[in-house]
Parts: C-alpha cells; structure tokens; sequence
C-alpha cells in the first residue's frame, strides 16, 4: 500500500468460475496445471461468487499447526512504524486506545535502503527490538529487498542468484538466530502488482526480476536461514489483494506464478483493502488450504471504494464489518490479522463509524490480545 512512509498498495480481486471450481475440487496450488498468468480473463464470464454469496469453502483443517501457529486463535495484529522507539511507542499507545485491546503480534517493514540511503543489516535488530519492548508480541518483519521507494536502489535477482548478496542475507540470518524469540518474516511482499521492483510488471526503470527469478530468490535466502540455524524465523508469502488490472495481467490470479512452493513457506498472506470485495479472500484459502493465512496488512482508504466491484461500494465502516465477519467466520485457517496502522489515510478513526466496529471485533474471544 502506498503512503506516506513506506509503500503498501493491494492485491486479488476474484476467481472465475472455471478457475474456483478447479481450486475448490483439488485444494492444489495449481503451480502444474496453470500458465504463470492464467487468469481467466474473459470478461464475459460470470464471477461466481457474485451471483452465489451462500457458497462458503468446504474444507477443514486436519493439518499439523505450522511454526508461530496457533489452533484456535488469531493473533491480533497490526503494523507501527519502527523507525524511532519514541514514534513507535506513541503510535502504539494511540492504537491501543482506539482499539481497546493490546495486540499480540506486531509487523513492521525493513528495507535495505530508505529514501536512497543504505541501511546495515543491524536496522533489522533494531525494528526487533523495538517491538520487542512491548511484552508478549510477535513480531512480523517485511523485508525488502531494496528501497520502500519503488524507484528507489534494489538489488538486482541476478546478484542474489549468484551468490553475490550471500553475505548479506547470511548476517541477516545471523541476527535473527541471535534475536532469538519466534517471529514472522514476509520477503518482497505485493510481488504480483506492478509497484515494486521486485515484479515481473514493474515498469518505473530497468530491473531484471521476473516471477520464476522471485521464487528462486525466496527459496535461496529461505535456505540461508536455515542453513544459520534461524530457525526461529516462520517465512510469509504475502502477495496483494488488488482491485485493479495492470496491463494485460488480471488481479485476480497473478500472484501464483510467485508462489515458491510448500517446502518454502509457513505463512500464506495477503494485503487486503477497501478496493476488493471480500470473496476474492477464498481464492487464497481454497488454494493454500494447507497453511495458515494471515492478513498481513488491512484496512480502508479514502477513494478506494471507487475500484470496488460490484457496485455500489458498501462504505467503508461496512467493509471493515464484513472483513472482520469473513475473516472470523468462514476461513477456518485465518490466524493472523495485522492492521496498517500507519497515518492518517489508513488510521481507524478516520472514520468515527469504524471504531465501534473495530473495538467490539477484536474484543472477539478468537484473537489472541494481549491484555
């Protein structure tokens, strides 16, 4: 999404029928049966869910809990900004007093550079650390494998695939072995928009990523974590919920032909906001039905109802109703939910209406606060 500090924009409209009904029968991830961008693009093709809203995912969860886990509950989440401790401890206190509740996981973004500016692997102990002051959070960390900036510096995929970045992500790994405690890391996320450098779309300058260089590059560092010992760390795959095309590539589907694989991943994700109708959610949990699905950043945006289809756009307190009531009530594997508590565009009480709604949901006994 984008915004003033660092960049988060969103993901997955919705399957067409064919492409659901072939995710629901088989709960595959489809890597050997789908083109990288098959996405159904016929506009003439009903969208399923639409004219069907009763159909709920029929599967249940008979799996073993993956790493940071929990069986029956949800982690209350959000993301702070951690540049500073004094700016994170003053949002943090602002958030709790709007939401009523103290969460029990807390993500953040850590970038290789900021505004141009390289930054040394140690930023990533100090953002742990940060959140670390708070007693008895999980940490969440998206790392980037470049600027927030999407023109600013990056690495290139060719470098890492040579080994020439290895040292690098190696001190990366050494740090979270150190930092010792479980926490969640998201590598490149919102790989399947076009906003990133890290996409096989990004067209604001050169970059030579491509969606089969992004899965070697996760597989790679993935493997370098293992190979230190962090195995603390609980990798999530976070693509983007979008409700927008790009190019000749439809939203909904794009993301798949980023997925690493299974044996990569622990945590499947996405970035969830005001421009998506929430059915597009059951692409994600009917396609990865074996792992876990947090909601790595959410939330509403001025303007962004205007992208939403069908319309008529609910309004925005009444989109944050319905994503608490899909992700509380009808995905059996959501454990995580992180709102992007990062100013005032996104802030809960930009609008007075969602902070009812907000305080009563995730008083829920499903999540996991920790008060």
């Amino acid at each position: 999404m984008k915004h003033a500090r660092f960049n988060f924009p969103a993901f997955i409209k919705v399957f067409a029928i064919a492409i659901l009904f072939a995710a629901s029968a088989s709960f595959s991830t489809g890597a050997d049966t789908l083109k990288p961008f098959d996405h159904g693009d016929d506009p003439n093709v009903s969208l399923f869910q639409y004219k069907n809203k009763k159909v709920v995912p029929d599967f249940k969860i008979t799996r073993p809990l993956a790493k940071l886990e929990l069986k029956d509950k949800i982690y209350h989440g959000v993301l702070i900004n951690t540049d500073t401790q004094e700016g994170f401890e003053k949002t943090y206190k602002r958030y709790v007093e709007v939401a009523g509740k103290k969460p029990s996981m807390i993500g953040c973004s850590t970038p290789l550079w900021s505004n141009g500016v390289e930054l040394p692997p140690e930023s990533i102990l100090h953002r742990l650390k940060v959140i670390d002051s708070v007693p008895n959070v999980v940490p969440f960390l998206k790392l980037y494998t470049g600027d927030w900036q999407p023109k600013g510096p990056f690495l290139k995929a060719d470098d890492i695939l040579a080994g020439k970045e290895d040292g690098r992500f190696i001190r990366i790994a050494e740090i979270a072995r150190e930092f010792g405690k479980p926490f969640l890391l998201s590598i490149d996320h919102e790989m399947n928009g076009d906003w990133f450098y890290f996409s096989e779309l990004f067209k604001k300058q050169p970059t030579d990523w491509t969606a089969e260089k992004y899965k070697k590059v996760w597989r790679r560092i993935y493997k370098i974590f293992q190979d230190q010992g962090a195995t603390n760390v609980a990798f999530a795959w976070c693509p983007a919920a979008m409700g927008r095309n790009f190019g000749k590539y439809d939203s909904t589907n794009s993301y798949k032909a980023y997925y690493p694989g299974d044996d990569y991943v622990d945590w499947v994700g996405a970035s969830f906001y005001n421009d998506v109708n929430h059915y597009a959610l059951d692409n994600l949990a009917m396609t990865y039905p074996n792992k876990p699905i947090i909601l790595a950043e959410w939330g509403t945006e001025p303007s962004r109802g205007a992208w939403y289809k069908p319309q008529p756009y609910p309004g925005d307190a009444a989109h944050m109703q319905m994503t608490f009531d899909f992700c509380l009530h009808r995905y059996p594997n959501m454990k995580a939910m992180t709102y992007f508590y990062w100013g005032k565009d996104v802030d809960i009480e930009r609008v007075p209406e969602q902070v009812q709604i907000y305080r009563r949901e995730i008083a829920d006994p499903k999540f996991l606060n920790n008060d």
